[in-house]
């Protein structure tokens, strides 16, 4: 059994709660949260009676021991998560972007290189059927070898929260999904 703590209560963590119920192994003894009235709320709404709950990641972290933190905040507060989780020797699997800015993303991988501990971005849409379809249709090589890809981004920019104070949300957080998707793909 893998015991993790996951860190940051707000929308995205219904997700990561309801994938983390399906996966046997994994084992949420704590949740995190600035607010920790949300991270209660959280907790009584996914029935975690066990879990430990707070406002203060090293304080949970030091109580439950995990080996594992999600990281479900905002990207300016990732670089922080991270290297409290490293501190505690924990693996991390974070939402994406990895981070808010190219100095905390490198900052962030070398504390992970430095602390021997696993980092890992969420890349969800290489996973979503069609992309799946499109891939194995590539490597059946009905079409030769791909030269080029092109992709649209039809919703407008704006969908709230911390995205609406990020300066370049579409292509912070949004265009990853099509850059991994056709990384994958190819």
């Amino acid at each position: 059994m893998i015991d993790v703590v996951l860190v940051g209560c707000g929308a995205m963590s219904k997700a990561w709660l309801d994938a983390i119920r399906q996966i046997d192994g994994l084992a949420l003894v704590g949740l995190v949260d600035l607010d920790a009235d949300r991270a209660r709320a959280r907790a009584q709404e996914y029935s975690l009676t066990n879990a430990v709950i707070g406002s203060n990641l090293d304080a949970v972290l030091d109580q439950t021991k995990p080996q594992a933190v999600f990281d479900v905040v905002v990207p300016a507060a990732r670089r922080e998560v991270a290297f409290s989780a490293f501190a505690h020797n924990c693996h991390l699997l974070t939402e994406k972007p990895l981070a808010d800015s190219p100095e905390n993303a490198r900052a962030i991988v070398e504390a992970a290189r430095r602390a021997g501990r696993i980092h890992a971005v969420v890349q969800n849409r290489r996973y979503v059927a069609n992309v799946r379809r499109i891939r194995r249709f590539l490597d059946s090589g009905a079409i030769g070898t791909p030269t080029s890809i092109h992709a649209d981004f039809f919703v407008a920019p704006h969908f709230g929260g911390f995205r609406e104070e990020m300066a370049h949300v579409l292509l912070l957080d949004m265009a990853i999904h099509t850059f991994d998707a056709a990384r994958y793909m190819v």
